[in-house]
């Protein structure tokens, strides 16, 4: 997969093999195994790349960040928004708008799946047999470290769980930098400053969003 736009490609009449939309965790993963392949893919994403400088990092930036579209009100905010929300009768979502999708703009936390949710009747027994395989795969491309500060709130909130759990909470593991070094696809990145800004968007390339792996992985 190379990275150059739609218009682009439609003037040359190129012909793509597998056509995937949205670039968050579910598109990126798809269009990175069809390119590793051998197929020629076109991956479309609503929103523009999102460069560290550009995230918002103040509240009036993040307002001006921001697109809001409900069936009264109308519509309001620049369409390549980073934050979109959605108001329709009792619903409200927001959505990220940008090449990595809601990588973006999440909290990078990634934690196993329980084994009880693993065993639950609902999902597809043939599904147990590889669960752990494609878990360590998608671990081994995220690359997620355990936070090396223990932030005053944290032990709050560990002393809390150590007095109503039997056992004290597993190390939160998120898919940021700690250590300056690269991505698994080979992309530098700095180390977290722990800002607190993740939910808005990494300011310091250290987030370990969908475009510093699979995505970068898909274009090579």
């Amino acid at each position: 997969m190379k990275c150059s736009s739609l218009s682009e490609r439609s003037r040359s009449g190129y012909d793509y093999d597998a056509i995937v939309v949205g670039s968050g965790y579910g598109g990126s993963v798809a269009a990175c195994r069809l390119s590793q392949a051998g197929l020629k893919v076109c991956l479309l994403e609503k929103g523009k790349k999102w460069e560290a400088e550009d995230f918002p990092t103040n509240t009036f930036q993040a307002m001006l960040a921001t697109r809001v579209e409900t069936p009264n009100l109308g519509c309001y905010g620049s369409k390549s928004a980073l934050f979109q929300i959605f108001k329709q009768e009792d619903s409200l979502a927001l959505v990220c708008s940008g090449l990595g999708g809601g990588s973006l703009i999440n909290a990078g936390v990634m934690a196993p799946t329980p084994m009880r949710a693993r065993r639950d009747p609902r999902w597809p027994n043939e599904w147990e047999g590889s669960w752990s395989s494609c878990q360590a795969r998608a671990t081994r491309i995220l690359q997620p470290e355990t936070i090396p500060h223990q932030f005053p709130n944290a032990k709050v909130m560990r002393d809390i769980a150590g007095e109503i759990e039997e056992r004290t909470l597993d190390p939160i593991q998120l898919s940021v930098k700690f250590n300056q070094g690269e991505s698994s696809a080979g992309l530098q990145q700095n180390a977290c400053m722990a800002c607190g800004n993740c939910l808005s968007g990494c300011p310091y390339n250290a987030k370990g969003s969908t475009d510093k792996n699979y995505l970068a992985s898909a274009i090579k």
